[in-house]
């Protein structure tokens, strides 16, 4: 087995230069660490199922070939990776933009200096001419930007302005990536800031917290989507949107919120912009700022009237459901033939509780997979109800270690929400 893995507390570049590989290397698997920053954990609540990655604890070293490094040149920051490192016969190949304190030997190296070691992979990706998809591309940016500050660290080169451009051609999103990034700012938009700090209109809705900073700015300021999400943290706001108008009589509207508030998608989609529910942004001409204003307060009360709920995005439960009378073998295999990334267990309708790839690889090793499921099922689960906000259950997502959630109402499995049916809501695919 080939595998690609990177250094603990895995960051975007990191992770963008795992995927990449697994684009470049066919059949290659990504191994996780187990520790990542958090901005990178939230990003794979959502979209891991979306890449040929897994855990690094479900890894047997016993069963790699090859092993491909990135974004990483020491041994001593890999994830318990060291019995490899004395394997002579391991075909190993580097992919870095680190120069000192090397360690990991590679038979193949490609070690370079510049900005984000997925500029590195992006340009062979060019080279062989290999498709990536919009996420993907989101992805990379994320991890050009994370490690050049958005291209204005003294590291970032032509080569990572280069590929941010091809990126920014391949679908990447601009709106989601300020989303998951936080960044510096200069004087200019520090004045802008201490203006929202003191102009913004708070108001509550729902028991929410909307602050609204409406103000006249220069054209040229590259930032805006930053100050409305520091405004927000700042301020302790469950939902932030700024409104600029430029001295080109555009106003550029940028929402952020938190993952309990309202969908910034919507509001910013009736203005002719996009985005997802937690970040989004749009321009409108012709507008002046207290128009803007009442436009903007008017569909964020239409966005908290439609909030979706999880009933009406949930799937059916029935092929992840099995019953307590089969063995773990039995189990398995059905997880097995229908490529499922957890089972969940009931007794007719009522809801037990749920199986893992973990647990049935706890119960090989101990050679017990002729016993009854009973024993193995995981109670203490996150769990949503049908009449939960999307909001809501994207927050229990993230908490979820199986990329899925049961459904369940008064003890019964009415559903079961998974990581593909939130893909296709926060980015407003119709299924």
């Amino acid at each position: 087995m080939q595998i690609v893995t990177s250094h603990t507390n895995t960051d975007f570049d990191a992770l963008a230069s795992m995927v990449a590989c697994t684009c470049l290397y066919p059949g290659a698997v990504g191994i996780l660490p187990s520790h990542i920053m958090p901005n990178v954990k939230a990003f794979l609540a959502i979209h891991q199922d979306l890449l040929r990655i897994r855990p690094r604890k479900e890894l047997d070293l016993e069963k790699v070939s090859a092993l491909i490094v990135v974004d990483a040149n020491n041994w001593n920051r890999l994830d318990r990776m060291e019995a490899l490192s004395t394997r002579k016969t391991l075909d190993i190949i580097c992919w870095d933009h680190h120069m000192e304190g090397v360690t990991i030997e590679g038979t193949r190296e490609y070690r370079e200096e510049v900005g984000a070691t997925i500029t590195l992979l992006l340009e062979e990706i060019v080279r062989q001419d290999t498709p990536i998809t919009p996420m993907q591309a989101t992805l990379f940016l994320l991890g050009i930007y994370d490690d050049t500050g958005c291209l204005t660290f003294s590291s970032a080169t032509h080569r990572d302005a280069r590929m941010t451009a091809f990126l920014l051609e391949n679908g990447a999103d601009l709106n989601i990536v300020t989303a998951y990034l936080a960044d510096t700012i200069d004087d200019s938009h520090s004045r802008v800031f201490s203006q929202m700090l003191a102009t913004a209109r708070i108001f509550e809705m729902e028991g929410l917290k909307i602050g609204i900073c409406a103000q006249p700015v220069e054209s040229g300021l590259t930032m805006l989507a930053s100050l409305v999400s520091k405004y927000r943290e700042f301020k302790g706001m469950d939902a932030v949107f700024g409104i600029f108008l430029t001295d080109q009589n555009k106003s550029m509207v940028i929402g952020r919120a938190n993952p309990r508030s309202i969908d910034v998608g919507l509001v910013v989609r009736a203005l002719g912009g996009g985005g997802h529910p937690a970040a989004g942004s749009a321009v409108v001409k012709g507008s002046d700022l207290e128009t803007m204003v009442n436009r903007v307060v008017q569909l964020i009360h239409d966005a908290g009237q439609k909030e979706t709920l999880v009933r009406e995005i949930m799937s059916d439960p029935a092929r992840f459901v099995v019953d307590p009378s089969l063995t773990m073998g039995e189990a398995r295999k059905i997880m097995a033939q229908e490529k499922l990334p957890a089972l969940l267990v009931c007794d007719k309708e009522r809801f037990l509780g749920s199986l893992s790839g973990e647990t049935f690889a706890k119960a090989e090793r101990s050679g017990r997979l002729d016993t009854s499921v009973k024993g193995y099922i995981k109670s203490r689960i996150s769990v949503a109800a049908p009449e939960d906000t999307a909001r809501k259950a994207l927050e229990r997502m993230n908490r979820s270690d199986d990329g899925l959630l049961p459904v369940v109402e008064q003890d019964l499995l009415t559903g079961v929400l998974t990581r593909g049916n939130l893909i296709l809501h926060i980015y407003d695919i119709q299924s």
